[in-house]
């Protein structure tokens, strides 16, 4: 919804509608369909006609959708703060009638000869383009002064998925894996919350906080949705029968950080569990609800468990502010139940820091230019790149 997003501040070309716009400023604003039938709209009927008995309040005098269009008229002109245009076209495709400008635009500028292009071009579709005349846009700076993990890996795949999701902020369909995973890392942060809270837990117990945080979105369909379901509850009577240890409960549960890395520049993110071993060490846990499980190599050189343990050893914490050797990194894969377990240096941990720099300057000059990849032709923002 247009009022979920600071439009103000998206620095992007921002289509509106006049209902919407008020209350905000831009610097140009064009305003468009001024013709007579369209602004003002040849609709006069109410939605929901009222009997006159119902209504208290007097009633203007006059037309008043003619009225209320011509104060829609003044609020979509006093939205531009330095220059403001009018556009119409002759012809709009449902007749061959050529159109009239808008009274509205004489009662604003008088009887005044209008501006026309004499050169008619063919309309394009609106993906189309002559790649020969395409403009050069000059590249803005962007100012990084924030990254996490995703932010990082969603660069690196693709600029352009990047900058649709984090700086335009556009939002995209759920998806069923989202979703899932969501649904076990919150009955699971419940659980031992309460675990800890000194409530009495037991499996039933962890399967009716599943049922309670399960997020029915983004499934292909019910019977997909349903074995995902039977998925979740076979994942959580497994894990409550193999891994699940009353006296062993966590020091933490969804433990958000964030630490400098450079002037200006930040990074954060959030550790699924947080466990205590013996001599001062401690355990960082990362669930994952996907059904491929990696070799102890991959895990050795997983960036996002580097990232952790980078946290571990900066974030000023009574919890965490560890030396890297005081630090075990585990994934926890619910598909076999199995735990693979990793250890990093500091030179790696500096290596992390270093490559944290080196994205923030690569995204600061990018032009977003789509990457081509495999995975584009499955990513959310299809509509908005080449790749077919």
């Amino acid at each position: 919804m247009s009022s979920d997003t600071d439009w103000v501040n998206n620095n992007a070309v921002n289509i509106l509608t006049v209902h919407s716009s008020t209350g905000l400023e831009f610097p140009v604003v064009f305003l468009i369909n001024l013709v007579s039938q369209r602004f003002p709209s040849l609709e006069r009927r109410e939605k929901i006609p009222l009997s006159d008995d119902l209504i208290k309040e007097t009633l203007p005098e006059g037309d008043y959708h003619l009225e209320e269009e011509r104060r829609l008229f003044y609020v979509g002109m006093t939205r531009a703060r330095d220059l403001l245009y009018f556009s119409a076209s002759n012809f709009y495709g449902e007749g061959k009638r050529e159109k009239k400008i808008s009274p509205f635009v004489y009662e604003v500028l008088g009887e005044v000869e209008f501006k026309t292009n004499e050169k008619v071009d063919p309309q394009l579709p609106l993906f189309s383009w002559d790649k020969k005349e395409e403009i050069q846009i000059p590249v803005s700076r962007t100012q990084v002064n924030f990254l996490s993990y995703s932010q990082i890996q969603t660069f690196e795949m693709c600029p352009l998925h990047y900058k649709l999701r984090y700086i335009l902020k556009i939002p995209t369909p759920a998806s069923s894996a989202l979703s899932f995973g969501i649904t076990i890392h919150d009955t699971l942060r419940d659980f031992y919350q309460s675990a800890r809270a000194g409530i009495k837990t037991d499996e039933e117990f962890m399967l009716s906080l599943y049922e309670k945080n399960w997020i029915n979105e983004g499934y292909l369909s019910k019977h997909h949705a349903k074995q995902t379901r039977e998925k979740g509850i076979k994942y959580l009577r497994d894990y409550f029968k193999k891994s699940y240890n009353s006296k062993s409960l966590p020091l933490a549960i969804e433990t958000p950080f964030i630490f400098p890395v450079a002037n200006n520049l930040k990074f954060g993110g959030k550790i699924d569990r947080i466990d205590k071993l013996e001599n001062g060490k401690i355990e960082i846990i990362d669930y994952k609800t996907s059904n491929k499980v990696p070799t102890q190599k991959d895990v050795n050189r997983d960036m996002q468990m580097t990232f952790y343990a980078l946290a571990a050893t900066k974030v000023r914490d009574p919890l965490l502010w560890k030396k890297p050797q005081a630090v075990v990194l585990s994934l926890y894969y619910f598909e076999d139940q199995i735990k693979i377990s990793t250890t990093r240096t500091k030179e790696q941990l500096e290596e992390a820091k270093t490559k944290v720099i080196e994205v923030a300057k690569k995204i600061e000059t990018s032009n977003f230019k789509c990457s081509g990849s495999n995975l584009c032709a499955n990513c959310e923002y299809k509509l908005y790149c080449e790749v077919k």
